[in-house]
């Protein structure tokens, strides 16, 4: 494990349970999280549990979004939660926390936990690098998700250094928002040239995604991708 590490962003997505979002902000609380993300929470579960004492502090400066996109800011790999019965092939799965020593943490990262009554879904998915999995039993895989939330952080604590290294910008690899602009600009170029076809854009954009999201490729790299491009765009007269 490193001696230094930067604490994960928790993004919750989709959650309806006041009561596990306030589980949640207060195990994060317990063990030294502070950075939680909200996407799409049902409205009446946020504002009761925004109200609530359990993890205060972590509620109170916690973000709510409209996409995970924009949840993921800053952020230059996410892993999902899952029993695996949604992960794609191509996504690692690793045991939570042992396979921990293979990730780089010290760089900004992400964890998603999906709603309580589907998970995280593909589109979800396509974002994540590797999905991790609790130790859970075969015949009872899922976890309520505050209490997830909750081992998670635990384990993290008790695992990692207790002296997280101060936040910073990450210079190695690209964040997964200029991964999202690459996407954008070569999704129609694939489309143009008949790689891809437009009536399967959603499953495309995710596959690109996806896999811009196992590599390592630099912010350099990802400028250099955006040039060529825009100039693939240019010469094709795509706007």
């Amino acid at each position: 494990m490193p001696l230094s590490w930067l604490p994960p962003r928790i993004v919750l997505v989709e959650v309806r349970n006041p009561l596990n979002i306030g589980a949640a902000a207060r195990a994060m609380a317990n063990f030294g999280l502070r950075d939680l993300v909200l996407v799409r929470p049902y409205h009446e579960a946020w504002k009761t549990a925004a109200s609530a004492r359990a993890g205060i502090q972590v509620l109170a400066q916690a973000r709510v979004v409209e996409t995970l996109d924009a949840a993921l800011e800053g952020i230059v790999w996410a892993a999902a939660t899952s029993d695996l019965r949604r992960r794609k092939p191509e996504i690692p799965a690793l045991d939570w926390p042992r396979d921990l020593e293979s990730c780089d943490l010290t760089v900004p990262w992400a964890v998603l936990f999906g709603s309580e009554k589907s998970g995280l879904g593909v589109e979800a998915l396509s974002y994540c690098r590797a999905v991790f999995r609790l130790p859970t039993l075969p015949d009872s895989p899922s976890m309520n998700l505050g209490q997830a939330v909750a081992v998670c952080a635990y384990e993290l604590r008790r695992r990692l250094s207790s002296n997280p290294a101060m936040p910073q910008p990450a210079t190695g690899m690209a964040d997964l928002r200029q991964h999202e602009r690459i996407v954008e600009t070569f999704l129609p170029i694939l489309e143009t040239i008949g790689v891809f076809r437009p009536q399967h854009r959603a499953s495309q954009q995710r596959r690109l995604r996806s896999m811009l999201a196992r590599w390592n490729i630099s912010p350099g790299d990802a400028r250099l991708l955006l040039g060529v491009g825009r100039e693939c765009r240019r010469a094709l007269k795509i706007k």
